[in-house]
């Protein structure tokens, strides 16, 4: 197996396999061209003539330019800036117009894409081993009102670190000091299934003036996050008083390069729940989610990661967490994250010998 570089504060490589987003769609039209960065890679992303997205790795074969910095879509091809060299959607050089010869290893390596839910993905895998598993069309939970962006953050931190930040149940309280909460946030089950792991959290909370008109004196109130893969998580919010609302947000988390990713959040309604009054409380949420997440990049961007943590019940399912994740690891083994996990120090702060002796 081929050697991964490791980043210095992981013990794992810091470009998990997976889907990863790297554009909206609606950011690049047909004939357009737009560069990138990801992956610790210069990337070119186009749109077609007949509005294919393609991303190439950025650079010519011939003398090295950067198609992304003037080079130009032609038809079904892209052409690079500098001598002109015309390259197909799988890669291929098409055309050499300064010469009669047309070198038969010339070509640019071409990333799987795909494009749903208003995004465009890549798939990334260490060892080019194609995809078993694609991100679902989410438009079944919005009734196909597309996603709309509220932020995005350049962060150091590495994309596991994301999402096993939404299983920490005993940091809401302490970081995020949330408000007039009736019942503390608990997972109450996280199940898995292949690159898909879904947790259920569930939070009671009194709201404040002027929500308390709305939605009652108390609200309980449940999150469904369904992590697919490790650059996806998307959270049903779902909240119960005198009426009751759903919205979804997702998290789409991509690594930029060794250090840094890529974090954007964008929310949903459903249209069975679309008014003015329930489009103004998931603004205003999502607001809030904004709030509550930049409290956490002061800690992600300096914290270690302790293979052997010291776990308690409290601290949520971060244990089957890390275990799931392994799979998207070409050099790291995956066991079965459902086995049955003494993922905690109990009460009389012992710890299992699984967890003292296995980097989780």
């Amino acid at each position: 197996m081929k050697s991964v570089e490791r980043k210095s504060r992981f013990p794992f490589t810091s470009f998990p396999n997976g889907w990863f987003r790297v554009a909206y769609s609606n950011e690049i039209k047909p004939g357009e061209i737009k560069p990138l960065r990801y992956f610790g890679k210069d990337l070119v992303l186009f749109r077609t003539k007949s509005g294919t997205p393609y991303v190439f790795d950025a650079h010519c074969p011939h003398l090295g330019a950067h198609i992304g910095y003037g080079g130009k879509v032609k038809g079904e091809n892209i052409q690079c800036p500098f001598h002109e060299w015309c390259f197909d959607g799988n890669g291929r050089c098409t055309a050499t117009p300064h010469t009669n010869r047309q070198p038969p290893a010339a070509q640019i390596q071409k990333w799987l894409v795909s494009e749903i839910n208003g995004v465009i993905l890549v798939y990334h895998h260490s060892e080019g081993i194609p995809p078993t598993w694609e991100i679902p069309n989410l438009s079944e939970y919005t009734g196909g009102v597309p996603f709309r962006k509220v932020k995005q953050w350049t962060v150091r931190t590495h994309a596991q670190e994301i999402g096993e930040n939404g299983c920490d149940m005993s940091h809401l309280m302490v970081v995020h000091d949330i408000a007039n909460v009736t019942s503390p946030p608990k997972s109450q089950s996280m199940e898995f299934d292949g690159a898909v792991a879904v947790n259920r959290v569930y939070v009671g909370y009194a709201p404040s003036f002027p929500e308390v008109w709305i939605m009652g004196e108390e609200v309980n109130g449940l999150s469904i996050l369904r992590h697919y893969g490790l650059g996806c998580i998307f959270t049903t919010l779902s909240a119960k008083g005198k009426i009751n609302f759903r919205w979804m947000h997702i998290y789409w988390i991509t690594p930029v390069d060794e250090e840094y990713c890529d974090i954007h959040l964008a929310f949903g309604i459903p249209n069975l729940f679309r008014s003015p009054l329930a489009h103004a409380i998931a603004v205003a949420t999502s607001k809030d989610i904004q709030r509550l997440i930049e409290q956490d990049f002061p800690i992600l961007e300096n914290k270690a990661y302790h293979s052997n943590a010291l776990l308690y019940d409290e601290d949520g399912p971060i244990a089957k967490f890390r275990r799931w994740a392994r799979q998207f690891y070409s050099d790291v083994p995956s066991p079965n994250p459902n086995t049955n996990l003494t993922a905690a120090i109990s009460s009389t702060h012992t710890q299992s010998e699984d967890l003292m002796t296995r980097p989780l």
